[in-house]
This record gives C-alpha cells, sequence and structure tokens, in this order.
C-alpha cells in the first residue's frame, strides 16, 4: 500500500492578495524604524529647547529685578539729593552761605557735578536757564545706566526664550506627525483591498517626507 508523504502533496500557490503585500510589509517596516527613530530624535531636541527657554526666562526673571532695584535705588537717592538742593536754595535764600556751602560740599559726585553745570548758567540771572539741576542734560540718577542695560540684556533673554519656545514647540509638533506615519505605515500592510493599502501607504510617506522637512529647517542645540 502506498502512503502519500507531506512532501508529495501539490504545493498551494501563494494568494494575490498575499503576494501584493509582499513589497509593502519591508518597506512599511523600515519606514516605521526611521519614524521611531525621528520621534526619539524631535522629543529629545524638544526637551532641550524648553530646558532652554525656561533658563532664559529665569534669566530674565532676574536681570528685571536687578533693573528694578537699581531704579529703585536711584530714586530714593535722587529723592534724598532734591531734598539737599533745596537745603541749599534755602540757605542762599536766608543769606546763610555757610550753611549753603555746607550742603554743596556734601553733594554726591552725580549732584555736584549738575550743580556746578547748573551754576555756569547763571540761573539767577539768566530767564533762558534749566529750572533746576535734575533736568536730563545735567542729572544722570545714579544706577540709571546699570538699570537700562539690565532692562535691554531682559529684553533680549525674554525674546530669545520666546524663539526657543516655539522652536520646541515646533519639535513637539513634529513628534506627532511621527506618531501619524507610525499609525499609517503599520496600518497600510493590514489592509486586504489593495486600493486602501497603497493610500494608506503613499499617505504614511508624504507625511514622512513633510517631517523630516519641517525638521531639518530647525535648528538643533546638539
Amino acid at each position: 500500500m502506498n502512503v502519500t508523504t507531506r512532501s508529495d502533496l501539490p504545493t498551494r500557490p501563494p494568494q494575490p492578495s498575499q503576494e501584493k503585500k509582499q513589497w509593502v510589509e519591508p518597506v512599511a517596516a523600515l519606514l516605521m524604524a526611521l519614524a521611531t527613530l525621528s520621534t526619539a530624535w524631535c522629543s529629545f531636541e524638544s526637551a532641550a529647547w524648553t530646558r532652554k527657554s525656561n533658563g532664559l526666562m529665569n534669566e530674565f526673571n532676574t536681570l528685571e529685578r536687578k533693573a528694578g532695584l537699581l531704579s529703585l535705588q536711584g530714586m530714593q537717592q535722587a529723592t534724598i539729593q532734591t531734598a539737599m538742593f533745596t537745603e541749599v536754595l534755602a540757605a542762599k535764600q536766608a543769606g546763610n552761605d555757610q550753611l549753603a556751602n555746607f550742603y554743596v560740599e556734601r553733594f554726591p559726585p552725580e549732584l555736584r557735578k549738575a550743580y556746578d553745570a547748573w551754576l555756569a548758567q547763571k540761573p539767577f540771572e539768566n530767564t533762558k536757564a534749566d529750572p533746576h539741576p535734575f533736568v536730563p542734560n545735567l542729572y544722570e540718577m545714579r544706577g540709571s545706566r546699570e538699570a537700562a542695560d539690565a532692562s535691554a540684556k531682559a529684553a533680549k533673554s525674554q525674546r530669545e526664550a520666546g524663539r526657543a519656545g516655539s522652536i520646541s514647540g515646533q519639535y513637539l509638533a513634529n513628534t506627532v506627525l511621527f506618531a501619524t506615519v507610525l499609525f499609517f505605515a503599520n496600518a497600510s500592510a493590514k489592509f486586504e483591498q489593495r486600493r486602501v493599502r497603497i493610500v494608506a501607504f503613499i499617505f504614511a510617506v508624504a507625511v514622512f517626507v513633510f517631517a523630516v522637512l519641517r525638521t531639518a529647517v530647525l535648528p538643533t542645540l546638539t
């Protein structure tokens, strides 16, 4: 009696749908691998730019507080110096030059410079002279330059922090695009209808190319 072995049985030809899927699966796997690496890269860059944005905002807050403190101290000094100048005018009005000189000799450098320049205009005789030595062209408040410099640096840090935050957001948006690629690339190999399978695969490739181009134009911190 003859026994038919499994090797003697006729082989079943592959189904047409399986043959058509053969080219999709390896390409989809490659696309998914690239999308996974790209997602990891964009996540890393997004976190790095977020850290930079936070650091710049901290720097902005520090500089803003410094500028505010310098301005406050300058205004306090200007208030004291204004009172000293008022006392000088009162002493001169009373004819007490000794008391007036007592205050003048104790003027801080910035007030003494402004006071001497004001006297050079002969304010008691010249009606066109400045009304007092605290006008901008004669007097410079203590710490004003430092405060202005700190404010300028704070504004620059704020602009850079906004830019870093925007770049971080764009990298984060790219991770969403690469996640979309992963979904459609994985689904393209599972559809039975050839047209649906091809459309899903082409869409995944198109989104992947678009996401790669968006990523390529962004600056990096590594």
